[in-house]
This record gives C-alpha cells, sequence and structure tokens, in this order.
C-alpha cells in the first residue's frame, strides 16, 4: 500500500488495526442520527427557522453538521452513480473493498485522522468536541476539513454498503465473490490457539472493569472470531476460555462455563449478528465499551508479544 511505508512503525500498527476493524470503526449511523437529533431541537425551538439560521452563524456544531452533510450527501451520489454503472469487467463490491483500503491508507496519514479517531460510539457527544476545535473562520482550515470529510464519507459511505447497512442505499450488488475474499482473508489473518490465548490473558486482565456478568463473555467470542479466526463452535470455546481463564493469576468475577455463550444470545441479539451490526440490535454502552478495550489491550498485548520475540 502507498502509504503504508511512509508511516512509523507505530503509524504502521495503527494503519493494520484500522483496516482489521474498518467495518466498527467507519460505521457513523449512530453520528448521523446525533446530528439529526440536534438539528431538530435547534428548529423546533419557540423561534423555529430564524432562531436556527442565527446560531448556525455563532456556533461551531451547527457550522460542522452542515459541512458534514453538505459533504455526505454529494459522495453518496458519486459512490451510486459507480456502482450502478460499472464497467463489464468489473465486480463492483470487491472492488469497493479493494477502494476502501486505499482510502483508509489516505485517512491514517491525514493529520486530523488523529483527532477523528476519537469520535467514537461509546462517548456520544465526541464529535461535538471535535467540532468544537475547528477553526471555520480560517478558509485553508475550512478547506481542509471539507477534504477530510469527503474522504471520511466515501470510507463510511463503502462500509455501509459492505454490511448491507442503510439498506445499501438502494443499491442491488451481488456480494458472492465478496463473501469469498472476506473470506479469504480471514484465514489469512487467524491466530494459532496458544498465542490467542497468551493475549487474552493479558487483556483480560486489564478489562475486568468492563466485564458484568458471565455473559459478557459473548463479546469476546465475538472479537475472537472475527479478530483472530477462531473457528471452533460456542462450547469449544468455553472449554478454552476455562484455560486462559485459570492463566489470569487474580481470578475474575466471571468466568465462561458451559452454555455462557448461549446464554448470552438469548439474553443479547447483537450477539447473533457480526460485529459491524451491532449498533443495529443493541444501544448498550457497556458492550461497545468492552468491545473497544478489550480490542486495545489485545492489540497491547500482542505487540507486547511481538517486541519480546524480536529482542529474543
Amino acid at each position: 500500500m502507498e502509504y503504508y511505508s511512509k508511516l512509523s512503525d507505530k503509524g504502521q500498527e495503527r494503519l493494520e488495526t484500522l483496516l482489521s476493524q474498518a467495518d466498527t470503526l467507519f460505521s457513523y449511523g449512530w453520528m448521523r442520527e446525533a446530528m439529526f437529533t440536534e438539528l431538530r431541537n435547534t428548529i423546533s425551538h419557540k423561534k423555529g427557522y430564524s432562531h436556527f439560521c442565527s446560531r448556525l452563524q455563532e456556533e461551531k456544531e451547527l457550522m460542522f453538521i452542515t459541512e458534514y452533510f453538505i459533504s455526505y450527501r454529494s459522495t453518496l451520489q458519486n459512490i451510486i452513480d459507480e456502482c450502478t454503472n460499472p464497467y463489464e469487467d468489473e465486480d463492483v463490491v470487491v472492488g469497493l473493498a479493494k477502494e476502501r483500503m486505499t482510502l483508509i491508507g489516505e485517512y491514517a496519514s491525514k493529520p486530523l485522522s488523529r483527532e477523528w479517531d476519537r469520535v467514537k460510539v461509546t462517548y456520544e457527544d465526541s464529535w461535538k468536541a471535535f467540532a468544537r476545535r475547528r477553526d471555520f473562520k480560517s478558509e485553508s482550515s475550512l478547506m481542509e476539513l471539507r477534504s477530510f470529510l469527503h474522504l471520511v464519507d466515501k470510507i463510511s459511505l463503502i462500509t455501509d454498503i459492505l454490511n448491507k447497512r442503510e439498506g445499501s442505499y438502494g443499491l442491488n450488488l451481488n456480494y458472492a465473490n465478496y463473501n469469498r475474499y472476506t473470506l479469504k482473508k480471514d484465514e489469512q489473518q487467524k491466530m494459532p490457539r496458544q498465542k490467542l490465548k497468551q493475549i487474552l490473558i493479558k487483556a483480560l486482565d486489564m478489562c475486568r472493569a468492563f466485564l458484568w456478568a458471565n455473559t459478557s463473555m459473548g463479546v469476546v467470542f465475538a472479537i475472537c472470531k472475527e479478530d483472530y479466526g477462531f473457528e471452533d463452535n460456542a462450547s469449544d470455546f468455553e472449554r478454552f476460555m476455562q484455560e486462559v481463564l485459570n492463566g489470569i493469576e487474580v481470578p475474575l468475577d466471571y468466568g465462561c462455563p458451559q452454555n455462557t455463550i448461549a446464554s448470552a444470545r438469548q439474553s443479547g441479539e447483537y450477539l447473533k449478528h457480526p460485529i459491524s451490526q451491532w449498533q443495529m440490535y443493541t444501544n448498550e454502552t457497556r458492550v461497545f465499551r468492552l468491545l473497544s478495550e478489550l480490542r486495545l489491550q489485545l492489540e497491547k498485548a500482542e505487540a507486547e508479544i511481538k517486541e519480546k520475540n524480536t529482542k529474543i
């Protein structure tokens, strides 16, 4: 990838994370809904539209909403045009997946992306914090923001289409080749069982405060399957977790006994779906906090092992 070699070691690790977790990290349906709510609340003010117009000139949050949706609408139309008018030898969905990889590489090289990384569903007002830090009176800053939003919108819209969200924006696409393409990538990302056990021991020890019951192990199972290629069934995972939990020096408050995953799926509909679709089935903050923190700690644990092995 063109941008990869230009990044530092930490920058390359960040890019790898962005690519591997793109389906979740670039999902912004929650943010668009929050922006719509903000607009509705402003326009429904007793002074109505005139109040909205006066605030638009004063408040960075509303200026940001305006810039975002101008970019969003134009970018969406461009993508729809590309998808509905493909070349004969082009697989549209696989093409979108490959284009997203290139765009994420470009995203990782942008200075604004470091701040945008902090816009997350686990902190619903994070987009407001990003907006308040912008200088809308500077022409150069505004141009930089518009270019960046166009890039973010394109990545997020492609992500929605790849995951069949938002009704795939009315597009009728064939996903057969993309499913095979994804399966091939997953096989390449499979982690050896012993290594997965090592990093889980470290990561779960650091995430104990984010666990709320035995059923929270359903989140752990989902991450192991999607991020690390754990292929065995729920019963095998529960047996595997006994080895993991026995390796943690100070026992956790919660375990993973037989039928834990079945119980978790029964109480949490979201666990029956890919992680990228969880926002459609739950708004529980604790779920996304555990998801985010466990992924972070797993990455740290994997990096520590990698660094240790290079010194041997």
